[in-house]
């Protein structure tokens, strides 16, 4: 059982503890960091049992099963996000790299430990590779858990992976293969890691610059333009020269109302009204 791989183990951190058992990161002698999970359920002590690699060290003892996971090394999802800004075929290779390793992890380890650490706050990227750390969130252990299970909790995770937040890359659009896979994540349609590997594989490079709808609407307009755009510049230029001439013609006839002698005599001095005496003898 390598019982030899649990001696001198120090608890760096208490992942998450139940009434199922209990997940640590520890660190051994020479510095290498594990992960421990013990396992108080025998119905799941026995799934385990029944598919662990011999390579991986375990122990029996009062009852509980511990077995020991390499903690892989590199940066959170997060943070490779944020400093590395990868594009959305840098996202999809790391992706076919997280696939590699469950494909490989099918052999050595129950399904119910991938569903279980399932999550984006377990990723961790180092160069170009990326790799799900297990760390189970054991109290929502339940029996018949198998791969479908895992294959679409892992597809749940590659959707956050190549989805954009909100207001990131605007006037893009989701791809059509993306659009795929997450229809199929969400309608839990995986059924095996092949399928899966497929979708991600088919994901373009990047996102789509513009919509092809808005794209048809653009060509359109400038097909019509380059159709039509000498009758319209024609009927602009007629538009202009008649706008002119009416400004000109009510300028014209605003200084005719207002045009006339300057000086209207003097109609009244006093109390007497001189325009009744002009007629007068």
């Amino acid at each position: 059982m390598q019982t030899a791989h649990f001696e001198c183990l120090q608890t760096v951190r208490l992942e998450c503890e139940s009434r199922n058992g209990c997940t640590e990161i520890c660190r051994g002698a020479d510095g290498t960091r594990w992960v421990r999970l013990s396992i108080r359920p025998q119905d799941w002590q026995r799934e385990v049992l029944g598919v662990l690699d011999e390579s991986i060290p375990i122990r029996l003892e009062n009852g509980v099963l511990e077995l020991l996971l390499h903690c892989y090394e590199g940066i959170p999802l997060r943070e490779w996000v944020h400093e590395r800004e990868p594009t959305l075929g840098q996202r999809r290779d790391a992706c076919l790299s997280l696939l590699e390793q469950q494909v490989e992890a099918q052999k050595k380890l129950p399904p119910s430990l991938t569903v279980l650490s399932a999550h984006a706050e377990n990723l961790v990227i180092e160069n170009t590779s990326m790799r799900l750390q297990y760390l189970p969130e054991l109290r929502n252990w339940g029996p018949d858990i198998g791969e479908p299970q895992a294959v679409c909790a892992i597809a749940a995770v590659i959707d956050k992976v190549l989805t954009p937040k909100s207001g990131q890359w605007s006037f893009k659009q989701i791809p059509e293969e993306l659009q795929l896979l997450r229809r199929r994540q969400k309608e839990q349609d995986y059924t095996n890691w092949g399928q899966l590997q497929r979708d991600v594989a088919a994901i373009p490079d990047d996102f789509p610059r513009t919509k092809p709808v808005f794209r048809s609407y653009i060509l359109r307009a400038r097909n019509w333009l380059s159709r039509y755009g000498s009758y319209i510049l024609r009927l602009l230029a007629a538009a202009l020269l008649a706008a002119a001439l009416l400004s000109l013609l009510s300028v014209y006839l605003q200084w005719k109302d207002q045009s006339g002698p300057v000086w209207q005599g003097m109609p009244q001095i006093g109390d007497q009204d001189m325009r009744s005496e002009e007629g007068g003898p």
